[in-house]
């Protein structure tokens, strides 16, 4: 018998009466198929975050069936989160764009074809670059996975205007480190002995693999103290957890480094030999003693002198985690902090040290080059302004700004807007200010699911198809030098498209032809990907038959840039940059000093709203699957903590409905009262207060943080400064 296609099968259910009165389709022949089909095992790369774990996804007649991890990839090394389980399943949600939408009225779309879509799409970008340049068009979206084809859309019709999101995520850190080291680290976390994290819950912005080394770090001995507002999932695991006034981090760090200093407990040689303008930054900060910053911290100060000691005594085998996020992107003083996360590391000299910090391990992949390149056009400067001469000289222009853009579309500066696997009107500051983006003249949205985005702003919604839809170009999956070998892997098409929909590369290549540039998309992932592994000896056969492939014939013990006495970093002075001079050169402080939080609760009612993700949701991209959020109801997970004492001073209880308010907006929400949260703030998870209608799971569910939250701008890194803003609380009438 032959086998029934998938989407054959769905074709024959919506017609199901008249396929079973003219006896042209059967269930009981469809059964019969699918358990005489057999198991197929398929790799391919989570989509549940960021981290692209590796997959195995298990396919029996054409469906999914199970996936599990694979025990090659670093990031998880066989263990797969629930998100990675959930968004497995995603793949029939009902809620999914199943075919391209043209917007006919307020929230209203009608179907329309993909040839309808790209040519009305095409005609309206062409008279915009024809009537404004293309300096008015913008690309958006999270991460940088659509890139290499946005850059080629973006030269063709000549706009620089390429934005990322991540001034909600990591800017502060990226510029940091870029100036200051010229290079990244990460912790040695299998190989240390003591570990401080400030911020940064390992257990909640989930890495399998690296929970997993900070586990056996501790089997072995190692400590973790966690220092963080709220006993996170990472707390609970730690020797200590410290709670801290939201907002002081940076206060808690100058005097970790005036006790290092004071004391003389620094690595004098590492300090001498790799360190520039040391004096500059302790004649500006001598006076930064545990007593002082007690005060501003709420951690005692012999606390602060035993962690400053701790972490002394165990150097180079101890660190303070650098993290990608932590509090980087949500405070007025995120930039100062990611400086003093550089000094205290370089005080302890625990760079490319074995259970301090080390360098990845990298792969030199080869560099995929169209034949066809678009003729070099004259472009106009940033239209956000990052990276430019002014404001936002520092920010950097690779990340962008993209809080500014529904500003500049309502004024009239930006006139098209291109939106990709990204949804700002959920996961970036104020949604009624996001909403701006419709003011210009064409908004094309290319998302998986009816995000908010989309439903409120999208002139145009191109449907992309599911991530075990298609094929992506290989990524590198980066070790540590000294014990983890660098990886390649690839996501390729675990089962057919199920939908009328198509992968990015398609749309580009669908868009490209309206506009004339057809010939620069002339090109397949087939061609990108061995392009890009032509260095590395394999065949993509082998790369696609495997999934992920270890390389263990790369240096294992590389020279570090700094042995020999010889310091090697891409910074101006070949050393660590305790002072950084694009900084002062723009009128900004070249090294960290004291700078309080930009706002401060002081009346009784009156918290800091801070905020985190939870082990089950990513951001906002989960809230709409209906098995994550079984767990959310099972844990009572949208509720807001609040500490007890203040909760008990108000008058409010577990399970009551409380009203929180800011400037800008008024939200009902269920709170949990608990000891575990420090009492100047309340907290929320990041993951909830959907609002499209049309993603039926996730509407109406919890509030979100970025409902209070103001769109300002940190003006050295670009960041949006998420947790500067103060909340009312009062009990509800529920």
């Amino acid at each position: 018998m032959q086998k029934i296609s998938r989407r054959s099968f769905l074709k024959a259910t919506a017609a199901a009466g008249a396929a079973s009165a003219s006896l042209k389709f059967s269930f009981s022949d469809f059964a019969e198929a699918a358990e005489d089909a057999p198991v197929e095992k398929r790799h391919t790369l989570c989509n549940g975050c960021s981290n692209l774990c590796g997959l195995f996804v298990h396919v029996k007649n054409g469906r999914v069936w199970k996936a599990e991890g694979n025990p090659i990839h670093l990031k998880n090394r066989g263990k797969i989160c629930a998100r990675g389980h959930g968004m497995v399943a995603d793949i029939y949600n009902p809620d999914r764009v199943t075919q391209p939408m043209k917007r006919v009225g307020e929230d209203q779309f009608e179907p329309i074809s993909w040839e309808q879509a790209f040519a009305e799409i095409g005609e309206q970008l062409t008279d915009i670059v024809d009537r404004y340049t293309g300096d008015s068009v913008v690309w958006m979206e999270h991460g940088v996975r659509g890139k290499d084809y946005a850059d080629i859309l973006l030269d063709y019709i000549g706009s620089p205007n390429y934005i990322t999101h991540y001034a909600t995520c990591f800017t502060a850190k990226t510029n940091v480190w870029a100036n200051m080291m010229g290079t990244n680290l990460y912790g040695d976390h299998e190989n240390s002995d003591y570990m401080l994290f400030v911020g940064r819950n390992f257990a909640g912005g989930i890495l399998p693999n690296g929970m997993q080394k900070v586990l056996k770090a501790k089997e072995k001995g190692a400590k973790i103290v966690v220092v963080d507002p709220r006993c996170c999932e990472l707390a609970k695991v730690a020797d200590e957890w410290i709670p801290i006034r939201p907002g002081t981090d940076l206060a808690f760090y100058l005097a970790i480094a005036h006790v290092i200093i004071e004391e003389d407990l620094k690595d004098r040689k590492f300090v001498r030999e790799y360190v520039e303008n040391f004096d500059e930054f302790w004649n500006a900060n001598r006076n930064c003693t545990p007593e002082w910053a007690e005060g501003i911290t709420d951690i005692p100060a012999d606390k602060i002198r035993e962690i400053a000691r701790d972490l002394a005594k165990h150097a180079p085998r101890s660190f303070l985690e650098p993290g990608y996020h932590g509090l980087n992107a949500h405070y007025k003083n995120s930039v100062q902090q990611a400086q003093m996360n550089i000094v205290i590391n370089a005080l302890l000299g625990n760079m490319y040290q074995r259970g301090g910090l080390l360098p990845s391990a990298s792969i030199e992949l080869g560099q995929f080059e169209p034949e066809q390149q678009p003729p070099e056009k004259e472009m106009g400067p940033r239209i956000d302004g990052a990276g430019e001469d002014g404001k936002y000289a520092t920010v950097e222009a690779a990340r962008g700004i993209p809080q500014r853009i529904p500003q500049l579309a309502e004024e009239g500066e930006v006139r098209a807007i291109f939106v990709y696997h990204y949804n700002p009107l959920r996961t970036g500051p104020n949604p009624e200010y996001q909403k701006k983006m419709k003011e210009a003249d064409l908004v094309v949205s290319i998302p998986i699911d009816w995000n908010e985005t989309s439903y409120h702003t999208a002139d145009y919604i191109l449907p992309e198809c599911y991530f075990m839809e298609r094929a992506e170009p290989p990524v590198t999956t980066a070790g540590h030098v000294t014990h983890d070998y660098p990886q390649l892997a690839m996501r390729t098409e675990v089962v057919e498209p199920m939908e009328d929909t198509k992968p990015l590369i398609d749309i580009m290549k669908g868009l490209a032809k309206e506009i004339g540039a057809e010939e620069y998309f002339d090109f397949t992932v087939e061609d990108q990907a061995r392009a890009m592994i032509e260095p590395l000896d394999i065949s993509l056969e082998q790369l696609k038959e495997a999934g992920c492939l270890e390389f263990r014939n790369q240096s294992f013990d590389p020279e570090f840039p700094l042995s020999g006495g010889e310091p090697a970093l891409d910074t101006p002075s070949g050393k660590v940059e305790f002072s950084v001079g694009i900084y002062k050169a723009n009128g900004f402080s070249g090294v960290p000093r004291w700078i309080p939080p930009k706002v401060i609760p002081r009346e009784e009612d009156e918290f800091r709203l801070i905020h985190g993700k939870q082990p089950w949701h990513s951001h906002h991209i989960t809230s709409n699957n209906p098995y994550l959020m079984e767990i959310t109801e099972m844990y009572d997970g949208t509720r807001m903590w609040i500490n007890k004492e203040r909760a008990d001073q108000l008058g409010i209880e577990t399970g009551d409905t409380v009203v929180v308010e800011s400037e800008i907006a008024t939200k009902e929400i269920e709170v949990k009262a608990t000891e575990l949260l420090h009492p100047d703030c309340v907290w929320v998870p990041s993951a909830y207060g959907g609002f499209s209608e049309k993603a039926e799971t996730a509407y109406g569910v919890g509030i979100n943080y970025n409902d209070f939250v103001s769109e300002e701008i940190e003006p050295i890194a670009g960041s949006v400064m998420g947790q500067e803003v103060i909340v009312k609380v009062r009990k509800g009438e529920k």
